[in-house]
């Protein structure tokens, strides 16, 4: 879809313009994801950040990057308007309530186990009757293990703690991208690729994440930049350099949110099913 048509669309609905917000009111949030999104020092940093920050100087804008826990994060995007949020994994679900802008990543979700395995004996069957998976809560990967019908399933606060869980003996696998592993188990301690992969689940993309109520003048500013950058060659040796041999997503995608404009404006928007379960389990400082 065109720049042109996108902001067409947005201009004749109804309330189309009562949508629209400053560039300076957006705020932008990540969760901790490394090596994808994390916070050093009290400093958003990761792939991801890079990308951003490039975005934003092509773009000539200038907003403060928040690393929040991922439900606070995602709430804050599903509940208020003029709300960036990244990385989010595009599924039909995300589909309907954000307007989505990438990939900023592609990657598979899987299933690994702790040291080597002999994948003969490993069948999907085997892993949903008899393998503790822990995963983090609330995520994508939580979500495609109900999916694929795991009961088993042990919800964390984070990957890292996932991957300490599973080196400690505490679980017998964990779910999470092919992206992220490698630094996952560094984190947690481990550095010389202490696991195995046993089971693909799915192909995974991420991307920005615009909340219901952002100007489309703002989000078509950044999918402009960000086109630039991919044109460059900036963003191939970005992701040379954090992921080494993956292959960059070549272009940039605009998914919209089939819910009329008139409805980022209701009182009280849309939830996801799955924030109110978040909200159980936020950090004791938002309670």
């Amino acid at each position: 879809m065109s720049q042109l048509f996108f902001l067409i669309i947005f201009l004749l609905l109804p309330l189309g313009q009562a949508s629209f917000a400053s560039q300076s009111s957006l705020r932008i949030v990540t969760e901790h994801w490394p090596p994808i999104t994390y916070e050093n020092s009290g400093s958003a940093e990761g792939m991801a950040v890079d990308l951003t920050r490039m975005i934003q100087k092509s773009a000539a804008l200038s907003q403060s990057i928040e690393v929040l826990p991922w439900p606070r994060a995602y709430h804050l995007a599903v509940t208020q308007p003029n709300v960036l949020l990244f990385t989010v994994a595009r599924n039909p679900e995300r589909e309907r309530l954000f307007t989505l802008v990438g990939p900023i990543a592609n990657g598979e979700i899987a299933i690994y186990v702790r040291g080597t395995h002999d994948l003969s004996k490993v069948t999907l069957q085997s892993l949903k009757k008899n393998f503790r998976i822990a995963t983090h809560r609330g995520t994508v990967f939580q979500n495609t293990l109900e999916q694929e019908g795991f009961h088993n399933i042990v919800p964390v606060n984070s990957s890292v703690n996932a991957a300490k869980m599973l080196m400690a003996g505490r679980v017998d696998a964990i779910c999470d991208d092919e992206l992220v592993v490698t630094e996952l188990f560094r984190r947690a301690g481990y550095n010389s690729n202490p696991f195995t992969k046993v089971l693909s689940l799915t192909h995974s993309s991420f991307y920005f994440a615009f909340s219901r109520g952002t100007s489309p003048l703002t989000i078509t500013k950044w999918k402009t930049a960000f086109e630039e950058i991919k044109r460059s060659g900036q963003f191939e040796h970005l992701y040379k350099k954090w992921f080494l041999n993956l292959k960059a997503p070549p272009e940039v995608f605009l998914s919209l949110p089939p819910a009329h404009p008139a409805l980022w404006l209701a009182e009280k928007p849309v939830k996801e099913p799955r924030v109110a379960e978040l909200l159980k389990f936020q950090p004791p400082e938002l309670k």
